[in-house]
């Protein structure tokens, strides 16, 4: 059995915090898109610990965080009309100004071809899932995913994601998830937006 725990803002400056970022910078490592927005190794481990890092506390802050594992596994997600908390300045610009030109042009364009429709209404976001390499297929992954995708059942809310995997949009599918856009990114990876409607649960 998989012991599954919320990681909390007052628990940012403890050893989950930084095991759980680790775990992170780990499984993307291998990701398309982080390698073609950091093909070099010497850029990928710092600007990645800072981007996911900001990602992390941003949901610590007013968004909902699941690990197991002890924070070899963890699934980010934005609540239904966006996050709960928002800090008092917008962080993203001073990170932007850590990447580099092109960096920065291959996030936005990648952004701009999946981003979820206007329209959508409200609905729950995934915005990171991974799992430290050496704890993968254990069934970490799915366990930090089900109490998310258990409350939007619950409420009859969908849920996006975005991924640049054709693994993960089988890992996705068996979980609900169907693309909703298939991308292919000039120069760069194939891209999907998926999104998982509620489901009816029996019994």
């Amino acid at each position: 059995m998989v012991e599954i725990s919320t990681l909390t803002a007052g628990r940012l400056s403890t050893p989950a915090r930084e095991r759980t970022l680790q775990s992170v910078v780990a499984a993307f490592a291998v990701d398309p898109l982080l390698r073609w927005v950091w093909p070099y190794e010497d850029r990928y481990a710092g600007c990645a610990g800072r981007f996911f890092g900001l990602l992390l506390d941003l949901r610590l802050m007013g968004g909902e965080v699941w690990v197991a594992g002890g924070g070899a596994a963890v699934a980010m997600w934005d609540p239904p009309g966006g996050l709960y908390t928002l800090p008092a300045e917008d962080p993203w610009p001073a990170l932007h100004e850590t990447f580099t030109a092109v960096e920065r042009e291959r996030w936005a364009v990648f952004d701009a071809a999946v981003a979820v429709p206007a329209d959508a209404g409200p609905y729950w976001y995934l915005g990171v899932l991974a799992t430290d390499p050496a704890y993968q297929r254990r069934g970490l992954a799915s366990a930090v995913l089900a109490p998310v995708l258990a409350a939007a059942d619950r409420t009859g809310t969908p849920a996006y994601l975005e991924t640049a995997s054709a693994t993960n949009v089988a890992y996705y599918a068996r979980h609900g998830f169907i693309p909703a856009r298939e991308v292919d990114l000039a120069d760069g990876p194939r891209c999907w937006l998926m999104r998982r409607d509620a489901q009816v649960r029996c019994g």
